[in-house]
């Protein structure tokens, strides 16, 4: 389960702010290399650039000041909301439903809503 600030439960990377971290060092490490077949450095940084914002709503140096500080820093959330540029992590975490039903002798509960597909209705 994930806790909406980009870390999971475990305190470990989401996979989309994994996959942004990658794709800016893929960019860095290919606008170093000089050459990237026939495209040009800068359009690469901005490509990498571009997938941190849509994926994180953070720039590539928010992750330079998260490693920096290790706090949740974000300079969109930090313009939107007036707050501080880093923050604390956050450390929610969500739990999942859970749906009871009657048995013969008991009260059994599932995450998901009616497993067997047999129409018991919840107990409250």
């Amino acid at each position: 389960m994930h806790d909406g600030c980009g870390k999971d439960e475990a305190g470990g990377a989401r996979p989309s702010a994994r996959l942004a971290v990658v794709a800016v060092l893929c960019a860095l490490a290919t606008g170093l290399s000089g050459c990237i077949g026939g495209v040009s450095a800068p359009a690469v940084a901005a490509v990498g650039a571009t997938a941190t914002i849509v994926l994180e709503d953070k720039l590539p140096t928010d992750y330079l000041a998260e490693a920096v500080t290790g706090q949740d820093c974000s300079y969109i959330r930090h313009v939107e909301d007036k707050g501080p540029l880093c923050r604390p992590p956050r450390r929610e975490v969500v739990e999942r439903p859970l749906y009871c039903y009657r048995t013969l002798a008991d009260i059994e509960c599932f995450e998901e809503r009616d497993p067997y597909g047999i129409g018991q209705r919840t107990v409250n």
